[in-house]
């Protein structure tokens, strides 16, 4: 499905391709026929209907084009801004050598490479000026005019737009001037600056939605060698942070990111398209590169459309209340696929700090845990769900224990994993609703990053085979910032006055989350799909907040806690901890809601506690997460016995080894009675310890774990009259 839709895009693109460029000789042999225009008495007000004109001489942007490339150069090879290394930020490909520089000291923030690429120059300067193709952050880039230097060169005149990465902040725009030419030695420079309506230049294109930055000479230096080329690349800009709310502002007055999100990536890039043409493929990638980074960016850049709900692409603000915790825009479209009545959507996001996460871990859990905040009980929106999310979102006995999620690949080396994952609808408590699978196109990224403002994505978007090849996917999912540095991780941050401010004297900076989710449906149900949708997102922020409350306390090391120094660490609950004693009391409560009696032996009455009472309960009872791939969160001392294991050893445990045995018992087949009545009895069997013995019961029951709010927190198992079998 995905390959059709992929082949459809690549011939839709070949064909604007051609297109463009007819339209491109069009303009040429017509602005040819025109006499010299000079910029220089150019009216100030933009005339939209005035074509594009090539100027066959113009002193004044030239020399403000040669202006740029002196002050280019003294930054890319000379000492015009102090160049710091950073040496924790490296190219993942052997065979590209490179070094990434921050500014120590300089206006707005800076950041410099130096490395080699497989490519000539030629090439590598047309893949580098291809920015949309490799930062996820620039949302288009037009070339205004173009104009042939006296020289050879070439000056155009380009506006550039920037999605905004947060949802309490404006996206970003430039108006700048880009000279491309080449020096005396045979290297190539392309450089660009920010250009003003005092410069000999047209005024720039405007748009309300944007707050102008302003970019200092920027750019590339690229020299010939044998076997491909050297660069030098320069990235310094002011991305106006004062506009910033205070929180927020250091992503926007960090080097480091700059580094990241913009030199790294296009250098990633560069060894992406090399790659790629040289047939090496990694081990884990399924499919062909470029598909898979297709999609990627679909994703991405529906994902960002939803963060920023620009005005220009028909979005409109429902809800202007500053007071409100949650903000709702809509917007009309037609390009809808599987929603084929729908002729409307709503995006509803949210913001909230979180303390002491890593974000990596924090978007691990959540794809681990997501039966925690996206199984919502719709049955107060039965109209809204059956109209709207049923097709996007699952229902409250929806579930995706079939199987583990089905991963395509991986993009941008191993840091990114695009994968396919099934939802599978049973005895829906909406009757409305026709069984049918969900199919969610899913996408995780930043898992390996660290440093200042790491940031990790989990994405999503339901697909289907009738997804027209020009729609955008209505992205939803969540993006985590860490507004600052690890504790103790890369000391030579303190190098950076901007970034190490944030971590002096061993604070931890706080993360923030940002989550979008989309709802199309059709326009006469928007009242009930409005209400739907905002309790919805609530949910959501409250799940959230639960699982970031339960893998981290106050003042604990994110690095110890992280999956990467200790992968069990996500899981692993101790016997003091406050999330194993709010465990024992529902899994009492479930018990008695699920089978209307207290589980064997449970005195609600007594002085021993819930914990104590569950703790050291004669049955073995075990927990494990409802998830696609389900992960053992608790045990009680009998059923460690049991099982022959330790309690930091329970992430190793399987349901298969719990529940195989010799009776072939599979949690999938017990799936439609336990969500018909929330329960499931087994007959006698026999078990697996972690040490290969078989161990016997006399009967089995499974049920379900509800949090609080009513979603399905994980699935607990009590075997009663347990025996190790003695071997003959």
């Amino acid at each position: 499905m995905l390959r059709q839709e992929n082949d459809g895009l690549q011939k839709k693109l070949a064909q604007l391709i051609c297109e463009n460029e007819h339209l491109r000789n069009q303009v040429l042999n017509l602005t040819t026929t025109i006499t010299t225009y000079d910029l220089v008495h150019q009216p100030e007000t933009n005339n939209p209907q005035m074509p594009i004109r090539i100027a066959n001489s113009n002193n004044g942007l030239l020399s403000l084009a040669e202006e740029t490339k002196k002050e280019f150069l003294s930054k890319a090879v000379g000492t015009a801004i102090n160049w710091i290394p950073v040496p924790w930020l490296k190219l993942r490909n052997p065979g590209s050598l490179g070094t990434i520089y921050v500014s120590s000291s300089c206006i707005g923030v800076a950041a410099r490479a130096f490395a080699t690429v497989p490519f000539k120059p030629i090439k590598t300067i047309e893949l580098l000026k291809d920015r949309p193709s490799w930062s996820r952050r620039c949302r288009n880039i037009d070339v205004i005019a173009k104009y042939p230097a006296n020289n050879g060169g070439t000056i155009e005149l380009i506006y550039t737009q920037y999605y905004a990465p947060i949802i309490m902040a404006c996206a970003r725009d430039f108006w700048t001037l880009r000279y491309t030419c080449m020096l005396g030695d045979g290297s190539y420079v392309v450089c660009e600056k920010s250009i003003s309506g005092s410069d000999a230049a047209p005024s720039s294109p405007a748009a309300l939605e944007f707050v102008r930055g302003r970019m200092m000479a920027s750019g590339y230096l690229v020299r010939p060698r044998d076997d491909g080329s050297t660069i030098y690349l320069v990235d310094h800009m002011d991305l106006e942070a004062s506009s910033v709310p205070e929180v927020a502002r250091p992503l926007y007055e960090s080097s480091e990111l700059v580094a990241k999100k913009m030199i790294v990536s296009a250098l990633h890039y560069i060894e992406h398209v090399a790659n790629e043409e040289n047939d090496k493929q990694t081990p884990a990638c399924r499919e062909d590169p470029a598909f898979l980074r297709s999609f990627s960016q679909r994703l991405s850049r529906g994902f960002n459309d939803a963060v920023n709900c620009f005005s220009e692409d028909g979005w409109t603000l429902m809800n202007s209340d500053a007071s409100d915790d949650v903000i709702m825009s809509i917007r009309r479209t037609t390009i809808f696929g599987a929603y084929t009545t729908s002729d409307t959507v709503i995006c509803v996001k949210a913001s909230c700090l979180l303390h002491n996460i890593v974000p990596a871990s924090m978007v691990q859990l959540l794809k681990e845990r997501r039966s925690a905040w996206m199984d919502f009980n719709f049955s107060d929106h039965s109209v809204a769900f059956t109209k709207a999310a049923c097709f996007s979102y699952p229902g409250h006995n929806t579930h995706n224990l079939s199987g583990a999620p089905v991963l395509l690949g991986h993009t941008n080396h191993e840091d990114e994993t695009l994968e396919v994952i099934r939802f599978d609808r049973s005895a829906d408590l909406l009757l409305t609703v026709s069984s049918g699978d969900i199919y969610h196109l899913q996408m995780s990224n930043g898992m390996e990053d660290n440093g200042f403002g790491a940031c990790s994505e989990l994405i999503f978007a339901p697909v289907d085979r009738t997804i027209p090849d020009d729609a955008v996917l209505f992205a939803s999912g969540f993006r985590i910032y860490l507004l600052g540095s690890h504790t103790d991780t890369n000391p030579s941050t303190d190098l950076t006055s901007n970034e190490a401010s944030n971590t002096r004297n061993g604070a931890q900076a706080p993360s923030m989350l940002i989550l979008a989710f989309q709802f199309p449906f059709e326009a006469h149900l928007q009242e009930e799909v409005v209400a739907m949708a905002r309790q919805y997102i609530r949910h959501v922020i409250s799940s959230v907040k639960k699982i970031s409350a339960e893998i981290m306390t106050p003042g604990s090391n994110p690095e110890m806690n992280s999956t990467e120094a200790n992968p069990a660490a996500e899981f692993n609950i101790s016997l003091e901890s406050t999330y194993a004693v709010n465990l024992a009391t529902l899994i009492c409560q479930s018990y008695r809601s699920s089978l209307g009696v207290d589980i064997l032996g449970f005195n609600s009455q007594s002085t021993d506690s819930a914990f104590e009472q569950i703790q050291f309960h004669p049955y073995a009872i075990i927990c494990f997460s409802y998830t696609a791939a389900p992960v053992c969160l608790y045990s009680n001392q009998a059923g460690l016995t049991m099982l022959e294991t330790q309690s930091d050893n329970l992430q190793n445990l399987t349901v298969d080894r719990v529940l195989g045995g010799s009776n072939n018992i599979s949690l999938y087949s017990m799936l439609p009675t336990i969500n018909q009545q929330g329960y499931a009895i087994l007959p006698p069997g026999q078990c697996l310890s972690v040490m290969d013995r078989f161990v016997s019961y006399g009967q089995a029951v499974v049920w379900r774990v509800h949090a609080p709010d009513g979603s399905i927190h994980c699935l607990a198992m009590a075997f009663v009259d347990w025996s190790s079998v003695q071997e003959i």
